[in-house]
């Protein structure tokens, strides 16, 4: 026996609201170095080669989870949502490792 959605229904509207809570939370990632660092915000700057770079800062908040030590001149990747004023903020900041210097 399945289950039919009808519009209105206590069914309907669960899913409708779950369906908007998805797109709300809509994740996106960018990829860069670390410019500039404070403890409420960090800037990241990605350059490509041929075109002018992109900076983008993102908010750091208290959910917000860092992997790696978070400092200038870090590469790092930033999985970040739109807060409902437009700004990025970032739920997910992962250091990446840089390779070690041969001698």
């Amino acid at each position: 026996m399945a289950l039919i959605a009808v519009a209105g229904t206590p069914i309907a509207r669960a899913r409708d609201a779950q369906q908007t809570e998805q797109s709300k939370a809509r994740t996106d990632t960018f990829s860069g170095t670390v410019i500039d660092l404070k403890p409420d915000r960090v800037a990241v700057r990605r350059g490509i080669a041929g075109s002018t770079a992109e900076i983008r800062a993102f908010l750091i908040q208290s959910d917000t989870r860092v992997e790696g030590k978070l400092r200038l001149k870090a590469r790092v990747t930033v999985r970040f949502v739109a807060n409902e004023t437009g700004e990025a903020v970032a739920k997910l900041i992962v250091v990446r490792q840089t390779a070690p210097k041969k001698h």
